[in-house]
């Protein structure tokens, strides 16, 4: 089975030939809407594509997506990039239903940047399955930026951006809010939140909570492997799969004060979580399941202001003040860890991080109007127990130019930066064990880099019906903290990790070109880019003399765990995004959405790691009627179709269990299919809005390549998701 034969026959059996943006990736925020003559239409999205102007998402030269309202609401989950992964070129890193990061073109992590209301946010992003402190229902939207945005958002938005925005203050605006809740019958997940917001002309409140946990989700109960037999690539868990229970709660409140001279806005959210992952080791008579409990809690403040001058200028200060608190064990779930507190077995990281920032957006000088920016970061990282990554202190300075020009066809965006970053590690106190193993001393513990950056990007308006948009533009990353000088036991990858304090910064330059079409019912956006990065950081085996994978025992269970350390090389990635939306009439619409990407390490010669699967989502909608009180109902039928995938070698995470008698690396094609309903009912002065939805509706047993659980399990079995929410 190989996509791209599936390709064209599903085109072909789909009955189209162009169209865009999926309604099911429910990441478009596209909307149908009806004519004065009754005919559905397609309705633009506006974004903030620009620190100056909205734009239309056609008009811009990025390629961006927003998901909001009521395909928001279907999408929701408390995994971000789970939420995110049916947007073309946007992939899920799972580790369950609870962890997802977005895989943005093949980047991850730290080369993707997440952000909060647009400012930086930070939730140590050093492990496959660490993910971001958001709570997505927290957020009136979420966009996302494919490519580099280094120019305006940092070093660490080289693959691309995930802006998660809370709903602007509502001067002016009568006490409203809304109550919600779902339910997920794989893993017993329950979710309850709510949001209230009133204003009066100068002032406003917003808040929201919300509160999700649940069980251990499940899995299709398939034969399993003994563990005796090599090279048996048959999962160890099935059915009920141990050690992945959570809870995560959250809330959030903003204050806002406006004038004729400008706004001035405070909020504050808090997201607490605690997790278990499942590992495995071998003790030496066979595979038994361990536990990895977790315990977070991030808190962020953020102050801005937009203050308006009499010569047309506007100065937009802000401050981000976040505290990341990380306690992690190695062998015990999170309701029982405390046992190992105080010892080498216990994680307890403290992150304290201020960004602040002063842009400067100028009036229209000739035919570009633009932004000049000043930015100032200042992180400490504090080990306060544990071995996995040191205190160490981050200091980074910038400043940027974006600049753009509207013509009668042409859109241009042009952009230029200069970045400063120093990292430095003390060799005393709780580092003393990084000296002891000769990860860092006095020569290499402080390392300092500098980049200049830029972008150039303009969208050509051919008609009303057709565009082309076109890209270059450069991106940058220092090596992290836990790159750098990591040096301890670690459960995201089922490893002793080791950093490399000689690490240069990644470069990136990426191209990409796209073809857009829009008539008021289809859109069609097909994209090619590519992507050249030196000094590419990847994470790889130590082996020993004769070339057999070096490993180490821990010392509290003699497992045996290999020894992984961070390396570099040059890399490209290349790939083609084509989406499309059709809006046959008021009835029947349909969307596909097609992903071919490679990765290849061009200094060995080989594929480059985590790199997702090509990938085909094909959906087809029906809207009934109005019947018995429920109006706007939409019914959807969809198909993912997904292309095996080998492990690139020894350096991809996960890679050993590709030769051990337990679960795979490289996976297998599958096909999955989902079937989901929404619609709404009108009460007396409320709108209550219902959703269903039956995910892998055939219960098939499939592992995808970007599973972080693939060693040992499958991806979930067939969920039943039921969601409502009620308007007041």
């Amino acid at each position: 089975m190989k996509l791209n034969r599936i390709t064209l026959a599903m085109l072909v059996a789909s009955g189209v030939l162009v169209s865009q943006e999926i309604y099911a990736q429910q990441a478009n925020d596209i909307n149908a809407s009806q004519d004065d003559s009754g005919q559905t239409l397609l309705q633009e999205v506006t974004v903030s594509a620009s620190p100056v102007h909205e734009h239309e998402v056609f008009e811009v030269p990025s390629q961006i997506d927003s998901v909001a309202g009521v395909d928001k609401m279907a999408a929701e989950s408390g995994s971000l990039g789970q939420m995110l992964e049916s947007i073309p070129g946007v992939n899920n890193m799972s580790a369950g239903t609870q962890s997802g990061k977005p895989v943005i073109r093949g980047m991850t992590g730290n080369r993707v940047k997440v952000l909060s209301n647009g400012q930086s946010t930070d939730y140590q992003a050093y492990g496959t399955r660490h993910l971001a402190n958001t709570d997505p229902y927290l957020a009136e939207r979420i966009e996302v930026i494919r490519g580099p945005q280094s120019v305006l958002y940092g070093a660490e938005a080289m693959g691309g951006i995930v802006n998660v925005i809370q709903s602007d203050l509502p001067y002016g605006q009568k006490t409203a809010g809304e109550l919600a809740t779902e339910f997920n019958s794989n893993n017993q997940e329950k979710m309850l939140g709510a949001k209230v917001g009133a204003g009066s002309k100068e002032f406003a409140i917003q808040a929201g909570i919300s509160k999700r946990s649940a069980d251990n989700f499940t899995v299709p109960n398939v034969s399993t492997a003994p563990g005796d037999i090599p090279l048996d690539d048959r999962p160890l868990f099935v059915g009920e799969v141990p050690n992945t229970n959570f809870e995560n709660q959250s809330a959030n409140i903003g204050f806002g004060y406006q004038q004729d001279w400008g706004t001035i806005e405070l909020r504050h959210t808090q997201w607490l979580s605690k997790q278990n992952y499942l590992g495995v080791e071998n003790n030496g008579t066979g595979f038994e399941a361990v536990a990895s409990g977790q315990k977070l809690q991030n808190d962020e403040t953020q102050l801005k202001a937009e203050i308006y001058t009499d010569n047309d200028w506007v100065i937009k200060p802000s401050w981000t003040h976040t505290r990341n608190a990380r306690e992690a064990s190695h062998d015990l779930p999170y309701e029982t860890m405390a046992e190992d507190e105080g010892t080498p077995h216990y994680l307890d990281l403290l992150v304290k991080r201020d960004d602040v920032k002063l842009a400067l957006e100028h009036p229209k000088v000739g035919d570009f109007e633009g932004e000049l920016g000043f930015e100032l970061t200042e992180k400490q990282q504090e080990l306060r127990n544990g071995e996995l990554t040191p205190t160490a202190h981050e200091s980074k300075r910038a400043v940027y130019l974006f600049e753009e020009a509207d013509y009668d066809k042409w859109l241009l965006q042009v952009g230029a930066r200069y970045d400063w970053h120093e990292v430095s590690a003390p060799l005393d106190g709780n580092n003393v064990h990084f000296v002891d193993e000769g990860i860092f001393d006095s020569s290499n513990n402080s390392r300092t880099f500098d980049v200049f950056s830029g972008s150039l990007g303009s969208t050509y308006r051919i008609d009303s019906n057709w565009s082309v948009a076109a890209n270059l533009a450069s991106g940058f990353r220092a090596p992290s903290i836990f790159e750098l000088y990591a040096g301890g036991e670690h459960g995201g990858v089922q490893a002793y990790q080791l950093g490399n304090p000689d690490l240069k910064a990644e470069t990136s330059l990426n191209t990409d070109l796209s073809l857009r079409w829009q008539t008021p019912k289809t859109q069609m956006v097909a994209t090619v880019y590519q992507n050249w990065v030196d000094n590419y950081i990847y994470l790889a085996n130590e082996l020993e003399a004769d070339g057999v994978t070096l490993t180490t025992t821990t010392s509290e269970s003699g497992a045996t765990i290999p020894v992984m350390k961070a390396q570099q090389t040059n890399a490209v990635i290349h790939g083609l995004e084509f989406s499309l939306n059709h809006q046959f009439n008021q009835a029947w619409s349909t969307d596909l959405a097609l992903e071919l990407i490679d990765g290849a390490d061009t200094r060995n010669n080989q594929d480059l790691p985590l790199m997702p699967a090509n990938n085909l989502r094909i959906n087809v909608h029906y809207q009934p009627s109005d019947f018995a009180g429920l109006q706007q109902q939409k019914i959807t039928l969809g198909v993912k179709l997904v292309d095996s995938k080998n492990a690139s070698g020894l350096y991809e995470p996960f890679s050993q269990f590709d030769t051990m008698p337990i679960g795979t690396a490289s996976t297998e094609a599958y096909a999955l299919w989902n079937l989901g309903y929404q619609t709404q009912v009108k009460l007396d002065k409320q709108t209550l809005h219902l959703t269903a939805a039956v995910e892998n509706l055939f219960d098939t047993a499939y592992v995808d390549f970007l599973n972080t659980y693939k060693g040992y399990t499958l991806n979930t079995g067939r969920n039943i998701q039921l969601k409502a929410r009620l308007d007041f």
